[in-house]
């Protein structure tokens, strides 16, 4: 295995669609080498991540198709993923493999929970979301539900994008009238201590290729609620809900039954089934 384009290789697995990976994949394809591309941004992802999602989202479009034209075939995260992008793609074949989670580094782990609280002074329940502060992950209705709830601390732990590629005064007005209750960390390099230290994961987020931040929450074994999406079908355990009103009812029943979860659907997300499953792509496109 290397990652230097220039070596000798058989196969090349492009993780990002940005335009030098084109030139990658065709300078792959004239050497007579077969091409794989992961694709994890999805067309109908741009609105709320993206300014100008109306201009963006044609060209985007626009640049699958050509980019898939040079490939062998193409990986997704989820089989939602994988129906959105079927009319996108026409006769390259999509595979469906998890990013994964690393069940080593994603645990229980009671001294992370104890330096974490102490860390940010935290003395009541605490309700977390993992991600970035964009409208597409649902930051406004995290707010509300905050403010339905106001004897728990909730926390934010991401950062919010450039302004260059998220420009909008309305939400940035949005950010500043936040709920008392309502802390963001920012980036935080070890998301597994927010995770030990916060009692509920809460992911309002109104679209996801996949979720890893909840499949990390849930390595964890913290009770998790989240947005009812199709990317969910199939994660037994988990507390689904599709308005304000059912997200502050599924988190306050989490905080009073105040158990550890266990989701056996984790398993399946693992490093090493992810990394089965990528030999078996690589083998099939190898022929």
């Amino acid at each position: 295995m290397t990652t230097d384009p220039r070596a000798e290789y058989d196969l090349l697995h492009l993780q990002w669609i940005g335009p030098r990976s084109l030139h990658y994949a065709d300078a792959a394809r004239r050497k007579g080498r077969r091409v794989v591309v992961s694709i994890h941004s999805l067309p109908s992802l741009l609105r709320g991540a993206f300014s100008f999602p109306g201009i963006i989202g044609p060209a985007y479009r626009t640049h699958l198709r050509r980019l898939v034209r040079h490939v062998d075939a193409v990986i997704v995260p989820s089989a939602p993923a994988q129906e959105e992008l079927i009319p996108l793609v026409g006769s390259t074949p999509i595979h469906v493999v998890s990013s994964g989670v690393d069940l080593a580094r994603f645990v229980r782990d009671p001294n992370r929970r104890r330096e974490f609280r102490a860390r940010y002074g935290l003395d009541c329940p605490t309700v977390l979301s993992v991600g970035q502060v964009i409208p597409l992950k649902g930051v406004e209705d995290f707010f509300r539900v905050a403010q339905a709830l106001p004897e728990y601390q909730f926390l934010w732990a991401g950062p919010r994008p450039s302004r260059f590629f998220y420009f909008s005064p309305r939400f940035d007005a949005t950010l500043r009238r936040r709920p008392r209750n309502v802390r963001f960390l920012g980036y935080i390099p070890e998301p597994e201590a927010a995770y030990n230290g916060s009692d509920v994961y809460f992911h309002p987020s109104h679209g996801e290729s996949l979720g890893l931040a909840v499949l990390e929450a849930a390595a964890v074994g913290m009770p998790l609620v989240v947005r009812d999406l199709p990317v969910y079908r199939g994660w037994e355990g988990i507390q689904r809900g599709r308005d304000v009103p059912e997200f502050a009812a599924a988190i306050r029943a989490a905080l009073e039954g105040g158990t550890v979860a266990d989701y056996p659907f984790v398993a399946e997300h693992s490093l090493a089934a992810v990394g089965k499953r990528l030999v078996e792509v690589y083998e099939e496109v190898l022929g």
